[in-house]
């Protein structure tokens, strides 16, 4: 529970800029909801596109704050496993995101 914890704190650190990158791609999609066809083909470029983005950030955020990892690997976590674990909570974030927001657009 521990390291769940610290890799929040990471999160929080970072999702101002994934959260926004991850809307503006729902928005520019013409937020596709779960209902909608539009849905399937938006959530596979979404994927790939989120994917991307999220390296980009990951490159940006280690070149700027490299001292912040000493504070990460005293819990055990490598930087593999702080990325892939900022990158699964802002999925599972959006996700229910979307399905929160498809109840009330249509």
């Amino acid at each position: 529970m521990l390291p769940f914890r610290v890799l929040l704190i990471l999160y929080r650190q970072l999702c101002p800029l994934t959260i926004a990158v991850s809307v503006l791609m729902w928005l520019a999609a013409g937020y596709p909801t779960p209902r909608s066809d539009q849905f399937m083909p938006f959530i596979t470029r979404f994927f790939w596109l989120r994917s991307l983005s999220q390296l980009v950030i990951w490159y940006l955020y280690r070149l700027t704050n490299r001292k912040g990892f000493v504070f990460y690997h005293h819990f055990g976590l490598s930087e593999l496993q702080l990325a892939s674990g900022v990158y699964l909570i802002d999925i599972l974030l959006f996700s229910l995101c979307v399905c929160l927001a498809s109840l009330f657009i249509q």
